[in-house]
This record gives C-alpha cells, sequence and structure tokens, in this order.
C-alpha cells in the first residue's frame, strides 16, 4: 500500500529556522488544521511536543481533543464555542452573541481582508458582549491578506492592526478585562517582518513551504512530507500500444511499465502528467497510476510546490488533499 515518510529531521530543521527567526518555542503556535496540511494529526503533535512547542491552532474541536494530550494550549479556529477548557475564535458579532458563559475565546477583527472577524466598530459592542456573556478574552487576532506577495498592502494593514490593538488596550482598562494576548503573523509575515505581537501562527513553513513572490529571502526549508507507492502490476508494451482510459499515451518502442497503488482517490490529481518518479503514462486512476520500469516502490511526491506549479495552483492545496487514509511513518 502506498504510504507517507515524515521527515523528523526536516521538520526540526525548520522549527530551529521559525523560532530562532520568531524569538523563541514560545513564540511559535503551530497550525495543525485540517489534519496537518495532510501530514497526519497526532504524528504531527506528537513530535511538535518533542521540539518543545506547546501551543496549536486547529480547525475543529474534534481535532482539538485528538492532540489535547500532546499540546496544552489550543486555538479553535471554526467551531462552536463551548465552556470545555479550549480557545475559541470568534469570527463574527452574532457568534459572540450565542457564546455560552464561561468560553474561552480568542476574538477575530478584520484588519483589511474582509472574510472573518468583527468589524472594528463593533469591537465595543464586542467587549460589552463579552462582558454580559462572562467569557473569557483570551486573545485577539487577525490575519494578513497579502502577506505573500510584493505589494504595500501588508504595510498598510499592519498599521491598521497597530490601531485595533490600541483600541482593544483602551476598551480593556475601560471594561475591567485583563489584556489578552495578540497575534497576528502568519509564515509569510514571520520571515518577512518578524513577530510583532505575542507570538506568530507559523503553517506552512513548519511543513517546508513558503509561498512568497521569490524577490524576498526564502529561508532554507526542507520538506517534510514525501509520498512513496508500490507496485501492482508490471508488463511489456509493444510499440504503439496504449495506456489507461482513453489510450492518451503511446508506447514509441517497445518498453515495460508498472501499475503503483496511488491515485486521485488518493489525493493524485488526475490532470497531473508527470511526479517525482518520471513521466505518468496515461491518466491518473481512482486508485492507481502507471511508470516506466519496473521499481518495487517509487517516490510520487518529493517536493509539493514543484507538483503544485505544474497544476497551476500551490503546495497547500497539494498536500491537504492526501487522503487520511494513506498510512503515515515517522522517519
Amino acid at each position: 500500500m502506498a504510504y507517507i515518510k515524515l521527515d523528523k529531521s526536516a521538520l526540526f530543521h525548520n522549527l530551529d529556522l521559525i523560532t530562532q527567526r520568531a524569538g523563541g518555542k514560545e513564540k511559535v503556535v503551530a497550525v495543525l488544521k485540517d489534519n496537518a496540511y495532510g501530514h497526519g494529526l497526532e504524528l504531527m503533535a506528537k513530535m511538535l511536543q518533542e521540539y518543545g512547542i506547546t501551543k496549536a491552532v486547529v480547525r475543529t474541536r474534534a481535532e482539538a481533543e485528538r492532540i489535547a494530550g500532546f499540546l496544552s494550549d489550543i486555538i479553535i479556529l471554526a467551531d462552536t464555542p463551548q465552556a470545555d477548557g479550549f480557545s475559541y475564535a470568534i469570527n463574527d458579532i452574532e457568534q459572540l452573541r450565542n457564546t455560552p458563559q464561561g468560553a474561552k475565546i480568542e476574538l477575530k477583527v478584520d484588519s483589511g481582508m474582509h472574510r472573518n472577524g468583527i468589524r472594528v466598530e463593533e469591537l465595543e459592542e464586542a467587549f460589552g458582549l463579552i462582558q454580559d456573556r462572562r467569557a473569557e478574552l483570551v486573545g485577539v487576532f487577525t490575519h494578513f491578506r497579502s502577506a505573500d506577495e510584493l505589494s504595500g498592502e501588508l504595510f498598510w494593514q499592519v498599521e491598521n492592526w497597530k490601531e485595533i490593538k490600541e483600541k482593544v488596550r483602551k476598551l480593556c482598562e475601560e471594561y475591567g478585562i485583563p489584556q489578552p494576548r495578540l497575534h497576528s503573523a502568519n509564515s509569510a509575515t514571520l520571515f518577512r517582518y518578524g513577530v510583532m505581537d505575542d507570538f506568530a501562527r507559523v503553517g506552512i513553513a513548519m511543513y517546508g513551504y513558503l509561498e512568497i513572490d521569490a524577490i524576498f529571502d526564502q529561508p532554507p526549508l526542507r520538506p517534510v512530507l514525501s509520498l512513496w507507492a508500490r507496485r501492482i502490476a508490471s508488463r511489456r508494451l509493444a510499440e504503439g500500444e496504449r495506456v489507461g482510459y482513453g489510450g492518451i499515451f503511446a508506447a514509441n518502442e517497445p518498453m515495460e511499465i508498472s501499475t503503483y497503488d496511488v491515485g486521485y482517490a488518493d489525493g493524485i490529481f488526475r490532470a497531473l502528467r508527470s511526479c517525482a518518479g518520471g513521466e505518468i503514462l496515461g491518466r491518473v486512476s481512482m486508485d492507481s497510476l502507471s511508470l516506466a520500469g519496473r521499481a518495487d516502490e517509487v517516490c510520487i511526491i518529493e517536493d509539493a510546490k514543484e507538483m503544485a506549479h505544474q497544476l497551476g495552483t500551490i503546495s497547500y492545496e497539494v498536500l491537504v488533499k492526501l487522503s487520511p487514509q494513506i498510512p503515515r511513518v515517522v522517519t
């Protein structure tokens, strides 16, 4: 069966670069949402615990429960707030109105991305609701929309964030609420700008990638994940024989080919024409693909960014599409 290797030395190498840039392990929150960007939630959490990271971001309460034994401070980005010890992101004012008493919350404020978060003009109302609901304001945060691009937008949004932080400080004093932790930087912001708050939320850089314009310095990150497939069968093709659905590949000479046990049901895009193991002969099928030769196993993904470039997308999409049913092993 196909399997995924997780290179612990690559992960720790990336974390060394990240923590040096951030100013310490306590300044880093590991983003583990969506099965740790396809890497495997529990395995990644266990390695992070070994490295000394204590804080994480996940998407749902179910994810938080799965890693609670490894990491002590977990922020949930997209689930219904509960008074259960986890910190829940509040993404709009209506969600805050329905927050149960005693819940720990991380208030997201829209500083210019215009996706999630309360509006700046709703801050005072939000603080009134926090007091009425007896919620615990653990943090206030935002997200930058253009940290990976060469433009002035990051700096404009950072200035907005500075004004938001000052309003939060004053409202905390007015309402008698302890000053919350503040966070805004993602991977691109961290390496472009540094940490301007209490910590950075680091996702893609931890896994070995940084999707930023080439003009910026590229830290020497190393991919953590590689995908390997095992041989199902081999056969000799005569010249002119065609392979797979639609027969879009035809042998121009006698050759040996093999099928391998990974396909689009596992997250390998049907449009893919080559992989780390070489040219894909014919179309990717649901559960298999074909390559030249008869190696017992081949590497399908070595660098997700190279595959993403071929598909006109980004490394994130390639990684998160990998099926959680594929076995993962730490090497």
